[in-house]
């Protein structure tokens, strides 16, 4: 098995000039042998026309004189009349084998016109003449084995020409071809190292230039996912690391007796709070994996979902209530195709990141529209907003806009990633619009109708 594309594409390249000069050669023989044999038929006639004019100012005796003393001509002639072969020319087959019905044809005065056996490289003429009263017939065999061997040289030599330029240039042009690919395989290869610098230079705007923009791309994605990666560790080793330790501690402190009685509840409520808190975090990582592997259980159907965002908002209230936010509820009734439980969770996070970063007596608007196909949905708060070079990341997986690690919002980076994918679960769109210190608008787009 040839596994070099140097190799391959040489061979291919070889195969197809081949291929095509042979038939080249073929085709152009053919065409211009035909084109050789209509000139040399009319040369022919011409000279048989001076000929015949020799013929009939020699005589008999004196045009076989003429022929004996030629020592070559490019033809056999041949003269006949009605009872048979007159002369012919010194290097003339004793017996010409002509048909007697083509000799009458001519002796009649017709001009005859034909190949002679199939295979040799003569054309034969039949020409009428009239010499002392008495119909004559010439016949003219004219040799193109000549012609048609010159012909063959000068293809054949314009035929090694090309294809010696051909296989030179397919050499050259091939490796310029390859080039780019070994390229792409040695970058890629550095890529599994883990070598997220690599970049391949763009010297064209063809395929391979499109190749090489593309794999730039796909490594500069990959080096931001890398880069969230390592974020995310550290941010979930500080997130794991804090309620551990504390867990830890407040046990120790329970087990060798150095709590107070009247404490001992407290500590047990603590030790209760960062479990939730572990619990929460390993839920919405589970979740996230399970969405993107398309192993969450997917079931839509259709149903009022008016009635689902007013109960997400009434199950919240203590949360909303806690920070005396106002709530500006305003959506009639609209139906939609899609999983309520998941999207559940997308209003769930919406809500509580509306809530969250919201300011205290602050206000959350929920807006919904019907149009031709979809559903859209409009969730807006007051709050401390997004910066506008953060707001193409916020629905990355593990992107957090605060990138301190503070526990005071436990904000994993995780909720809006799992919002995006269920959104994408259902073809639906989201997107998002922000002013710092004034203002956050979601938009959630739902077809109406399924597929």
């Amino acid at each position: 098995m040839i596994r070099s594309i140097y190799l391959k594409n040489i061979l291919n390249y070889f195969f197809v000039i081949i291929v095509s000069l042979i038939l080249s050669f073929v085709i152009t023989f053919f065409i211009y042998q035909k084109q050789v044999i209509q000139m040399r038929e009319a040369e022919t006639i011409e000279q048989g026309k001076g000929i015949i004019t020799l013929y009939q100012r020699l005589g008999e005796a004196g045009f076989n004189e003429y022929l004996e003393s030629l020592t070559t001509i490019p033809y056999e002639i041949y003269v006949y009349k009605r009872n048979g072969l007159v002369t012919k020319s010194p290097q003339a087959s004793q017996t010409s084998g002509f048909d007697q019905k083509n000799i009458d044809y001519v002796l009649d005065g017709g001009v005859y016109r034909n190949l002679s056996d199939s295979g040799s490289h003569h054309k034969l003429i039949g020409l009428p003449f009239d010499d002392k009263n008495e119909r004559l017939a010439m016949f003219i065999k004219p040799s193109l084995k000549e012609q048609f061997s010159q012909i063959r040289k000068i293809l054949y030599t314009a035929l090694l020409l090309v294809l010696f330029l051909g296989i030179s240039l397919i050499l050259v042009t091939t490796r310029f071809l390859v080039k780019p690919i070994v390229r792409v395989t040695h970058a890629t290869k550095e890529l599994a190292k883990g070598n997220f610098q690599i970049r391949l230079p763009i010297k064209s705007k063809d395929e391979i230039g499109e190749l090489s923009k593309s794999f730039n791309f796909m490594v500069e994605e990959l080096d931001k996912t890398e880069q969230m990666r390592k974020d995310f560790v550290a941010n979930v080793s500080h997130e794991l690391q804090s309620p551990l330790t504390a867990i830890r501690g407040m046990a120790i402190a329970l087990k060798d007796g150095v709590v107070e009685r009247e404490e001992e509840k407290h500590y047990f409520a603590l030790i209760e709070q960062e479990s939730e808190r572990l619990s929460s975090l390993t839920k919405q990582l589970l979740n996230l994996s399970s969405l993107e592997a398309n192993q969450s259980p997917f079931q839509p159907k259709q149903y009022r979902l008016d009635r689902q965002l007013r109960n997400q908002l009434v199950a919240m209230q203590s949360l909303w209530m806690e920070k005396q936010l106002e709530v500006d509820f305003d959506i009639p009734e609209l139906k939609v195709f899609a999983d309520d439980s998941l999207m559940s969770q997308v209003w769930s996070n919406l809500f509580a990141n509306a809530i969250k970063y919201n300011r205290m007596n602050g206000r959350i608007t929920v807006r919904g529209y019907e149009l031709d196909d979809d559903v859209e949905v409009v969730i807006s708060n007051t709050g401390v907003g997004i910066p506008q070079n953060d707001l193409p990341h916020i629905f990355e997986r593990f992107y957090r806009v605060e990138k301190a690690h503070t526990r005071t919002t436990e904000s994993y980076g995780l909720g809006l990633a799992v919002v995006k994918r269920i959104i994408e679960l259902h073809n639906g769109e989201i997107s998002v619009t922000s002013v710092v210190g004034q203002e956050t608008v979601f938009v959630v787009r739902l077809a109406k109708q399924g597929n």
